[in-house]
């Protein structure tokens, strides 16, 4: 199930992107598409074992492949 989370006017920061997947997963959603304008962070859960998350795209200097990797690490 997707979490989609669109934020308008000003850049998110990192910290908001962060919270609105929390959201997501409190909801029971595995796949996230966080946009800001025309740039989007996906970050899907379980793609490549069930705890295992997977990133890509850009919201500026926010990468989804470092919040994956950031998840990974932290057992999110």
């Amino acid at each position: 199930m997707i979490y989609e989370q669109y934020f308008d006017g000003r850049k998110p920061s990192e910290n908001q992107v962060i919270q609105a997947i929390k959201r997501g997963i409190t909801k029971g959603h595995n796949v996230f598409e966080i946009a800001w304008g025309e740039n989007m962070v996906t970050l899907e859960k379980g793609r490549a074992g069930p705890n295992t998350w997977h990133g890509w795209g850009w919201i500026k200097n926010i990468s989804g492949h470092e919040l994956a990797e950031q998840f990974n690490r932290e057992g999110i």
